[in-house]
């Protein structure tokens, strides 16, 4: 695949998973667009990226809001974007009589509503040029359900209905689209979350980001669809 001037677009890119691709699909030659909230962080991968051999812009984007999708769109030459992860995720585990409605709508708004936003308003472009890449980092919990996990399993079910039409859908326009079902991965989602297993025995956020970009850059006449990552260990 020629890269040259090809765009690469992560959401959720300032820690984590979305860190770790940005790195790599920037070593790979593509020009990343980085994407979050927090502007610190984009800076800080920025420069890595930059000392690294590659290029890369920063914009911040919540992707839950529609006008700061527009405005992310309207800032990079959308036609040169080969490739769009959706990354950007959020989650809060509790009984479902201590969810908040806060907690419910922000699991859902950030989770499904966000990546519907950002594959809108970039779907135009891709079907006209009839290629490009869909991502989207789901979750295990987008295939298994687990307790304490109502308004996250709900959000990770309901984007792994989202993208199995999309694929149905931009299919015979010669558009990608590829959907990450990783186990836990050893990443700061973890961080004010309760569990009873150890950081130490998740996934590593480059062990499955090569998984990805191995996904990504695969010849052109073929798709990883649905790749579920677990510990081969299997989950906690």
């Amino acid at each position: 695949m020629n890269k040259k001037n090809k765009i690469a677009l992560v959401t959720g890119a300032s820690t984590g998973l979305g860190k770790s691709l940005s790195l790599k699909l920037a070593l790979k030659g593509f020009k990343i667009v980085l994407a979050s909230r927090n502007i610190e962080k984009l800076n800080s991968l920025k420069e890595l990226i930059s000392e690294n051999g590659g290029d890369s812009q920063i914009i911040p984007t919540d992707v839950t809001k529609e006008k700061d999708v527009k405005k992310l769109y309207s800032s990079i030459e959308i036609d040169n974007v080969d490739v769009v992860v959706n990354n950007a995720g959020f989650g809060v585990f509790n009984k479902i009589q201590h969810t908040t409605i806060k907690d419910w709508d922000n699991q859902l708004n950030t989770n499904l509503r966000g990546s519907f936003l950002i594959t809108k308003y970039i779907s135009e472009s891709m079907i006209n040029r009839k290629k490009g890449k869909l991502v989207f980092i789901n979750s295990i919990a987008g295939i298994n359900a687990y307790p304490y996990s109502s308004a996250y399993v709900a959000s990770k079910f309901g984007l792994r209905g989202f993208t199995s039409s999309l694929r149905e859908e931009l299919r015979e326009h010669n558009i990608k689209v590829i959907s990450v079902h990783p186990g836990a991965i050893d990443t700061p989602f973890w961080n004010n979350v309760n569990v009873d297993f150890p950081s130490s025995e998740m996934l590593k956020s480059d062990d499955v980001a090569d998984v990805i970009v191995h996904a990504i850059i695969s010849p052109n006449n073929l798709v990883q669809e649905e790749i579920v990552v677990r510990r081969t260990a299997g989950d906690f």
